[in-house]
């Protein structure tokens, strides 16, 4: 098939949703299909996209086109992305738009809708009541005026959870709602690096066991609830460590406030962003890998953790239950006293946290890996699309 994916950024430093179309597209064109992704020029950006592609299998096989952000007049609908898929719909049988609220996507839209090029949308975790909350007037005028006129236009919509398919259905917005998650790469996978080679680039963490967080350093993850939460189990762990990964979002100030109020200062560990190989390190040598968050569309660290073999603390927010019911990790509140006592259940007894770690591995392995979400994908494309020939293109 010939897919357009289209995303209103893949600059790295813009968190998890630019990930995805970049491992999704080029997951498709290494199935043989031909791939272009529309997006906005980031000038100054090209090479930390084109660092954080480097790695991705297939990456170099997907055109990637660029359209100017646009002024004051593309606050919701970029006008440059309208045109492009107009002009350029001939040559697509099928485009994946990603997010609820950035103009480039909406653009793409009209520009396709009028090109009659069929097209389903992932909202990203945008629509759930956590989401709404921020910033609602706005989000309710945007939805009257501009997305849903968008969503109803989809063949599909895709939700990445059944939580997400359950908040996409209260709008009612009339497409039929199919449900298929991220993924990791399972080459990237099949050899984890020696966990000795994070902990020597980071003296600090001694021999003693350590929990991580790997992500962007955002207030929503719940830090400082984790920190916290070690907090309370710190002096029956001596030895143990807290490993916050990833650029500050505005809640490393908080992190370290609280580290320090405990006197934990020196076993709170914030190394700043790490990828590659030292990123699969880190993971695989944490007794867990926890993340406490007030709301995940669909995270794609979780996955990364599991594909490690490191089982998972996260919160019911992160709407990733299938953890808890194949033995991978636990699920617990959002309370302080509940994160410390699963903290402490996973450093009581690491081989039966290693033994969770091994089931998440294989869970990862049998139904989230690029390949087979891009296949999934591409078979709904191929199910919703009409027949060339009874395609007839709309009015401008």
């Amino acid at each position: 098939m010939r897919i357009l994916h289209v995303s209103e950024s893949l600059d790295p430093a813009h968190g998890g949703t630019p990930a995805v179309p970049k491992a999704l597209a080029s997951a498709q064109a290494g199935l043989g299909h031909d791939v272009t992704i529309l997006t906005r020029d980031e000038p100054g950006r090209a090479d930390a996209i084109r660092e954080s592609m480097a790695s991705i299998p297939h990456a170099d096989k997907v055109r990637i086109i660029g359209v100017p952000r646009g002024g004051r007049l593309d606050m919701w609908v970029n006008r440059s992305a309208r045109a492009w898929a107009l002009q350029h719909a001939h040559e697509f049988d099928f485009a994946h738009l990603h997010s609820m609220w950035s103009p480039i996507p909406h653009g793409a839209a009209r520009g396709l809708s009028a090109g009659g090029v069929p097209y389903t949308l992932c909202p990203h975790g945008m629509l759930d009541e956590w989401s709404m909350a921020r910033s609602r007037s706005k989000k309710m005028l945007h939805l009257a005026l501009v997305s849903r006129r968008t969503m109803r236009r989809c063949a599909f919509i895709h939700a990445l959870s059944e939580h997400e398919a359950e908040c996409v259905r209260s709008f009612g917005f009339g497409p039929p709602v199919e449900i298929i998650g991220n993924g990791v790469q399972p080459a990237e996978y099949e050899s984890i690096p020696d966990p000795g080679e994070f902990r020597s680039a980071h003296p600090v963490l001694g021999d003693g066991p350590y929990v991580v967080f790997l992500g962007r350093l955002h207030p929503g993850k719940g830090l400082d609830l984790l920190t916290s939460a070690f907090g309370w189990v710190a002096g029956r762990f001596p030895d143990a460590r807290l490993v916050l990964i990833g650029p500050d979002a505005g809640a490393r100030e908080d992190v370290e406030r609280v580290a320090g109020e405990a006197g934990l200062s020196d076993r709170v560990v914030l190394p700043g962003p790490v990828y590659g190989r030292e990123k699969l390190a880190a993971l695989a040598g944490a007794v867990c890998y926890a993340l406490p968050s007030e709301h995940e569309g669909f995270s794609v660290a979780i996955c990364e953790a599991l594909a490690c073999g490191t089982p998972v603390l996260i919160s019911p927010e992160c709407h990733f239950a299938e953890v808890e019911r194949a033995g991978a990790g636990v699920v617990v509140e959002r309370r302080a006293d509940a994160i410390a006592g699963a903290l402490a259940s996973m450093l009581e007894d690491p081989d039966r946290a290693a033994a969770m770690g091994r089931r998440g591995r294989g869970l990862v392995f049998e139904r989230y890996t690029w390949p087979g979400v891009a296949a999934r994908c591409v078979e709904l494309y191929q199910r919703y699309a009409p027949p060339a020939e009874a395609g007839q293109p709309e009015g401008r």
